[in-house]
C-alpha cells in the first residue's frame, strides 16, 4: 500500500476547497435562474388578461371588416345614384333644349 504524505492531504484539501467554491458559484447562479425565472412568470401573469382579450379582438375586428363592406356597398349605391340624375337631367334637358348640329 501507498503512504499518503502530507503533500497528498494539502492536493486532496486544496481540490476540496476549490469544488466547494465552484458549487457555491452554481447555486448562486441556479438562485438567480430563479429570481429571473419569477420575473417572467409575473410578467406573464400581468400579460394574461391582455392575451386572453385576442379572440375577442379578432371577432371584432371581423366584425369591422363587414362593416366596411357595407359602408364600400353605401358609398358605390350613393355615387350610382347621383350619376343615375346627373344623367336623367342631362336627358330631361336635352328634350328641352335639343342639340341642333
Amino acid at each position: 500500500m501507498a503512504t499518503v504524505t502530507e503533500n497528498d492531504l494539502k492536493e486532496l484539501k486544496d481540490l476540496i476547497t476549490a469544488q466547494s467554491g465552484q458549487i457555491a458559484n452554481i447555486q448562486t447562479q441556479i438562485t438567480d435562474l430563479r429570481i429571473s425565472m419569477g420575473k417572467v412568470e409575473a410578467t406573464l401573469q400581468a400579460q394574461q388578461p391582455y392575451i386572453q382579450k385576442i379572440p375577442d379582438l379578432a371577432e371584432k375586428v371581423g366584425e369591422l371588416t363587414k362593416w366596411r363592406q357595407i359602408g364600400y356597398g353605401l358609398i358605390t349605391g350613393v355615387f350610382g345614384a347621383v350619376f343615375a340624375l346627373i344623367g336623367l337631367l342631362l336627358m330631361s334637358l336635352t328634350k328641352i333644349y335639343p342639340f341642333h348640329p
